[in-house]
């Protein structure tokens, strides 16, 4: 069975010849949602995951190195499912509608349901995220999402 990668275009791809420089605009806003209770976290414009809220890794299963590591919000090990009785895996082009992905493609604001397999158990989410600009770039530098659980935890 071949691999095939899912692409999806963005507006502008990230800073840095290896993709790893954070976007010194992005440097305040990680801070911010480190520290935030709030479940939110804070994507650079390629689509990788800078900056996570305590609250948001305990509820998307991720351990605290992924601010170090940095992995692209898809390729993070959420297993993202549609809301059928069977609960599918996603194909690509319903991932690139995920709210945090679906606002650096189009540099507004996006807000979709979200549902996850976590240990089992699935889980579904209210999704809001935002576009984050530091001007005079037109084009969004991250995201910023903020993540409200649906139903019993």
């Amino acid at each position: 069975m071949t691999q095939l990668e899912l692409v999806i275009p963005l507006r502008h791809s990230g800073p840095g010849p290896d993709g790893r420089r954070l976007d010194p605009a992005l440097a305040t806003w990680r801070t911010a949602v480190a520290a935030s209770a709030d479940p939110c976290l804070l994507l650079a414009a390629d689509t990788r995951i800078v900056a996570t809220s305590r609250a948001a890794r305990r509820i998307l299963g991720f351990g605290p190195s992924v601010d170090v590591e940095m992995p692209r919000f898809l390729d993070a090990g959420i297993r993202f499912l549609d809301f059928t009785a069977g609960a599918h895996p996603l194909v690509d082009s319903e991932l690139a509608r995920l709210a945090p992905v679906q606002t650096l493609q189009t540099d507004a604001l996006e807000r979709s349901l979200m549902r996850i397999e976590q240990r089992g158990v699935h889980r579904t989410f209210d999704v809001t995220s935002s576009p984050l600009h530091s001007p005079p770039r037109l084009d969004a530098v991250g995201s910023l999402t903020f993540l409200t659980p649906m139903g019993p935890s």
